[in-house]
């Protein structure tokens, strides 16, 4: 499902007039994801209504605030290109393989109205 902005969440379940979704902000949402200027690929999970974790983004990663995150495509679940959000955060771990980045959604939850819903 997807809004103007960018990505909603997908359908878990369909009744006859309603449907049950599990948003992009949901912490076990996982939505396989890229850095639309430098290409480099994570895994954008959940936390709040406000932000997303971007997890498994290399250190080395050209990775700025700002930046646009969409959807790689790789999950199978999602289709390529979907907008997901913005860099809004880079914390600098001291040790570890990955960096901690943050996500800001393009979408704002507290005020979504209509969805479309992408079928396959």
């Amino acid at each position: 499902m997807v809004a103007a902005k960018g990505l909603v969440g997908h359908v878990i379940k369909a009744f006859d007039r309603s449907a049950m979704v599990l948003l992009v902000i949901d912490p076990t949402s996982a939505v396989d994801a890229l850095v639309q200027r430098s290409r480099f690929r994570g895994i954008v999970e959940g936390e709040t209504a406000v932000n997303c974790r971007f997890k498994y983004l290399v250190r080395k990663a050209d990775v700025k605030i700002g930046d646009t995150v969409v959807s790689s495509g790789l999950d199978g679940v999602f289709p390529k290109g979907l907008r997901v959000g913005t860099i809004s955060q880079i914390l600098d771990p001291r040790a570890g393989l990955f960096q901690e980045t943050k996500v800001r959604p393009f979408v704002d939850f507290a005020r979504l109205e209509e969805v479309l819903v992408i079928l396959e």
